[in-house]
């Protein structure tokens, strides 16, 4: 698991012929990033393969080469037949060809094999790299991860990604955090291999599927995480001919009449507790406003982020039974979400970070969230300031008999006291009484 550079990650991607890149959950970024390099690589004449574990949401199926994406990665064309040698040692072994079929024969040098040491499978694709883009944790790739675990442990992976919670789960990981996008991470590794390579790389389907990984990361640069260095390489793909006008309005003004029911459905569960806001979908709620999971993409940054005096935002989707993805924001100063997906098992920015809950209820999900969240945004207050928070004070001190009189005693005994030392204060020398025009006159003159 090593960290590697731009020019590194370079050398890794040109010296592998068969390409397999894996997105994480279909959005701008991972699904730009996996296209982009794809149509890069395939002009360099490399054998490359996308696959993604979920579908392309509706709103980003204008992007280029979308029909593209398998939905699982394609298997080889060898079928494996393994043998467990752990009860006996091969000796050797010999096959022999019959009508019909072929006989393998393995000889032992001790011991016998029976037929449960015996196991079949069909080789998965013949890929000499495997690239994760835009992917946090390997357990995004769903069942593209499941399905295929021998191809994952045996296949260098190169991990290029920009959240700063990523594991480092690659062979090798070149992983920026400080950038917006995965897609601004490789911008400049591909106008590099046009410079090696001698010809243009970027056309306007490229620029267009890289420059809507920034949009969508940085929320068409309103984000916190939009710099300098971002307008800079989304200038350079305008340059490049990216159909921005295009991007935005599938992304963030097209929505159709199920999604705007879903979203008026989500403002109206909208509760606020304790500097948190939040709002969830459900099963139900999808199924009878007629919207598709996807159709949730913008809710949680257009809408709940507009919150006022709101540290956390928090966005709960019910995925099937038992299983509930959560988006997290902090518009305020005081919270790092990534922190606090962290805390539920996820991860992402400090901005803007995700989590997911297996084997709970929504009401369950949102108790553990809530409760999370809540003691998460207690521990900073008390850092922040470590005397705010004491001890209990269960009942106010009781009043002792005659305490109002021995209070008005000592007022008496302090004010004779107050008013003999102000007497002393303006009086001369010879006893008489200074006026304070004297005094200042006094003071003038010092």
């Amino acid at each position: 698991m090593t960290q590697v550079d731009q020019y590194q990650a370079l050398e890794i991607i040109k010296n592998a012929q068969k390409i397999l890149i894996t997105p994480s959950d279909p959005d701008g970024d991972s699904i730009g990033s996996a296209l982009a390099l794809m149509s890069v690589l395939k002009k360099m004449d490399k054998k490359v393969t996308v696959a993604a574990s979920n579908s392309v949401p509706d709103y980003l199926k204008f992007l280029p080469f979308t029909n593209q994406i398998k939905s699982e990665i394609p298997k080889g064309k060898d079928f494996v037949i393994s043998l467990n040698t752990q009860g006996a040692e091969v000796d050797h072994l010999k096959y022999e060809v019959e009508s019909g079929k072929i006989n393998i024969i393995v000889t032992p040098k001790g011991g016998e094999f029976h037929g449960h040491d015996l196991s079949f499978q069909k080789s998965s694709g013949d890929f000499d790299l495997i690239i994760a883009v835009d992917t946090g944790d390997l357990v995004q790739l769903g069942k593209l991860l499941d399905e295929n675990d021998e191809l994952f442990k045996n296949t260098p992976l190169l991990n290029i990604d920009h959240h700063a919670s990523n594991g480092k789960f690659g062979t090798f990981n070149y992983v920026d955090s400080k950038v917006a996008a995965t897609t601004q991470l490789l911008t400049p590794m591909i106008l590099q291999l046009e410079k090696e390579h001698g010809e243009e790389l970027i056309d306007e389907d490229v620029a267009t599927l890289l420059l809507a990984g920034i949009i969508t990361d940085t929320g068409s640069f309103q984000h916190t995480n939009t710099s300098p260095e971002a307008f800079e390489v989304a200038a350079d793909l305008l340059e490049r001919g990216a159909r921005q006008q295009e991007i935005i309005k599938h992304i963030f003004k097209t929505k159709s009449l199920a999604t705007l029911k879903l979203w008026g459905r989500v403002l109206s569960k909208i509760k606020f507790e304790n500097q948190l806001v939040y709002s969830s979908i459900t099963q139900k709620d999808l199924e009878e406003t007629g919207a598709l999971s996807e159709d949730s993409g913008g809710i949680i940054d257009e809408l709940l982020s507009n919150a006022p005096n709101v540290e956390v935002v928090l966005l709960l989707k019910e995925k099937e039974n038992g299983f509930i993805s959560g988006s997290l924001r902090a518009p305020g100063e005081k919270a790092d979400v990534a922190e606090i997906a962290g805390l539920l098992g996820g991860g992402g920015h400090k901005k803007a970070a995700g989590f997911r809950i297996r084997n709970k209820t929504m009401d369950e999900a949102l108790q553990l969230a809530k409760t999370t969240i809540s003691d998460y945004l207690s521990q900073k207050t008390s850092q922040v300031f470590p005397n705010l928070v004491g001890q209990r004070q269960d009942s106010l001190p009781k009043v002792s008999p005659g305490g109002e009189d021995l209070l008005l005693e000592d007022f008496r005994k302090k004010s004779d006291s107050i008013e003999e030392k102000s007497v002393k204060f303006f009086q001369d020398a010879d006893g008489q009484e200074k006026t304070v025009g004297d005094v200042l006159a006094q003071l003038r003159q010092d």
